[in-house]
């Protein structure tokens, strides 16, 4: 054999190799997404990842709708809740981009009759949830099918005094991003979805991605469920009017578009994508985790720019992991808190190994014995004793809701929390949170938590699960 049929031999025996390894890693990506589906009780899911601009996952799982038996396939539309906040600060930048707004003019420049107490809320205020607007989400009189206009939607917000003057800190605010709606409107003189589809989705090909009102005709359309301690039900049709913050419908078709445009350089001007993804800074100088409708953070040395969406009966996650060149985007129409993004999570370990929970390796704990701490409320809590665990008062009520109970039960089953190993901490925003990787039976789970001055665990979620 000469060289260059050794050379041929080698390119070949090497292409067939690459073929197989992406062939098993596809296989493990099916094999854990149907595992995940039977095991959080989701009837289905739609999955993408896209790696160094590269689709190389594009996949339906379960069912559109269990009345009809339908399939899910990446022309499904799902609700994509906050991900939707990501393409409002877009069309936001691009007014920006024309002159038509200014980040750091106040509010009441671009909207009618605001309240004195906003004098000082600018648009970049909107962007990053430190605005200090209250939140629409826990209050009556938004609900969808009021439909409420411009100046309808500010006067029934501003008897709401504002949470922390502006800049100071952040709080996550629906009311934000739709106040950005509104200002997309009366700055471009259109519906918002009008221009959003006109300015965003159509130039980038998403023909799918529209408005989620259910008095919409819309294709392909997921239904929506809830998983309700031991069966599933449809979801809850006493809609919150979203508009601007959690409204819209995508395929993951139209959403692998969405990442394209991202990934390319003719959607939205260099200086607007630094804004866009660029950590807000308090006026103490310290940073937030949040961009424009992005969440930015760093994952055990990888950079992700990424957000989760949830409405009722659906969650979605958009994780751009940016230095590793993948982006993996999750929709699904189970409303279980926080499925999108720990599916999303799990799966990009398939493909950036350096992510798993098993790679963490121990360091000393900035807060002496909280990981002992965290053991203790995480047994409590399987127990469904929270009362007797070291948490704030306001979280044991959160661990009493029938919803957190059935979480709880369904990780109890796993087995019982033993090792800790603190991963690491996280200082933006105005308290510090920490990470810890806790093994229970044969699954690993990255929870995250924040103290009070007391000592006392305020925060408590979990990020991860393998």
């Amino acid at each position: 054999m000469n060289m260059r049929d050794l050379h041929i031999k080698t390119l070949l025996t090497l292409l067939a190799f690459l073929l197989f390894t992406a062939s098993v890693r596809a296989d493990q990506v099916d094999n854990y997404v149907r595992a995940v589906l039977a095991e959080r009780h989701a009837p289905g899911v739609a999955v993408a990842v896209v790696k160094d601009g590269k689709v190389v996952k594009l996949k339906g799982y379960g069912v559109a709708s269990l009345e009809f038996n339908v399939p899910v396939t990446t022309e499904t539309v799902f609700e994509i809740g906050s991900v939707s906040k990501q393409m409002t600060a877009a069309g936001i930048m691009l007014l920006v981009e024309e002159g038509k707004v200014n980040l750091d003019s106040p509010i009441s420049t671009y909207l009618p009759n605001t309240p004195e107490v906003w004098k000082d809320v600018t648009v970049r205020h909107l962007l990053t949830h430190t605005s200090g607007v209250k939140s629409y989400s826990s209050l009556d009189g938004f609900e969808l099918y009021r439909h409420l206009k411009t100046d309808a939607f500010i006067k029934a917000l501003s008897p709401h005094p504002l949470e922390f003057v502006p800049g100071e800190r952040n709080i996550y605010s629906n009311s934000g991003f739709t106040l950005l709606g509104h200002i997309i409107q009366t700055v471009s003189g259109k519906p918002y979805m009008q221009y959003m589809r006109e300015r965003i989705f159509s130039p980038l090909g998403m023909t799918k991605t529209a408005d989620r009102d259910p008095q919409f005709i819309i294709p392909n359309r997921a239904v929506g469920y809830e998983w309700d301690i031991d069966h599933l039900e449809g979801r809850d049709g006493n809609l919150t009017d979203l508009m601007g913050a959690g409204s819209i419908v995508s395929t993951i078709s139209d959403m692998v578009k969405w990442d394209a445009a991202l990934n390319g350089k003719n959607f939205l001007k260099p200086e607007s994508r630094s804004d866009w993804w660029k950590q807000y800074t308090f006026t103490n100088g310290k940073p937030s985790p949040y961009g424009f409708g992005w969440r930015v953070s760093n994952v055990r040395g990888h950079r992700l720019i990424g957000h989760t969406g949830q409405t009722a009966g659906f969650g979605s996650a958009n994780f751009r992991y940016v230095d590793d060149g993948v982006t993996v985007i999750v929709l699904t129409n189970l409303g279980e808190n926080g499925l999108g993004g720990q599916i999303a999570a799990r799966v990009v370990k398939f493909y950036v190994p350096g992510l798993s929970l098993r790679a963490i390796t121990g360091k000393p704990e900035p807060v002496a014995g909280l990981g002992e701490k965290l053991l203790t409320v995480l047994r409590a809590r399987n127990e469904e004793k929270p009362d007797t665990a070291p948490v704030t008062p306001q979280l044991i009520r959160g661990f009493s809701t029938e919803r957190a109970k059935a979480s709880y039960r369904r990780i109890a089953t796993l087995g019982t929390p033993t090792n800790v190993t603190f991963a690491d901490s996280d200082e933006n925003g105005t308290r510090p949170s920490f990470r810890y990787r806790v093994e229970a039976g044969k699954r690993l789970f990255l929870w995250r938590v924040a103290v009070d001055d007391q000592g006392r665990i305020s925060e408590f979620s979990l990020e991860e699960e393998e």
